[in-house]
């Protein structure tokens, strides 16, 4: 009989170096501000795993004992999970990768781009670092991944 997941407690992790540009991005970390882009960090790693994946680049978490959790059931809350599933259906194109027993391994991938997405997001505030606005950092990377990928 296969093992029956309780898919709410699952988590989803993120590794703990990239604490600065939570507490840099999140209203929910640091202090408070109204100037930060994402009110969660959940909405943060999404963002992340989004430009990982963008950059077609997949960086597997390196260990689990350097990383902070979410749980699974919190990005339900708010939908958020479905950017879980589709990227894993993204790299994975058969919808076993979201089976009970493959739901670990969808997680996994999402980790993966957002852990690269992360490092990249990094880098580019290193590289711009007298920009004032960091909104400004994440609005012209993107603007010219577009430009020149568009």
């Amino acid at each position: 009989m296969a093992e029956i997941i309780d898919w709410r407690k699952l988590s989803v992790r993120r590794d703990v170096r990239f604490e600065a540009l939570e507490e840099r991005f999140c209203s929910t970390k640091g202090t408070k501000s109204d100037n930060r882009v994402f009110s969660t960090v959940k909405e943060l790693m999404v963002f992340a795993a989004l430009v990982g994946y963008q950059l077609d680049d997949f960086q597997p978490l390196e260990s689990k004992v350097s990383t902070t959790p979410i749980l699974l059931d919190t990005y339900a809350t708010t939908g958020h999970d479905a950017y879980i599933y589709l990227i894993a259906l993204a790299k994975e194109p058969s919808l076993d990768i979201l089976k009970n027993d493959r739901l670990r391994d969808a997680i996994g991938i999402f980790e993966g781009y957002c852990n690269s997405g992360l490092k990249h997001i990094d880098s580019w505030i290193m590289n711009n670092i007298g920009e004032s606005l960091v909104t400004n950092i994440l609005f012209n990377q993107t603007l010219e991944y577009l430009v020149e990928n568009g």
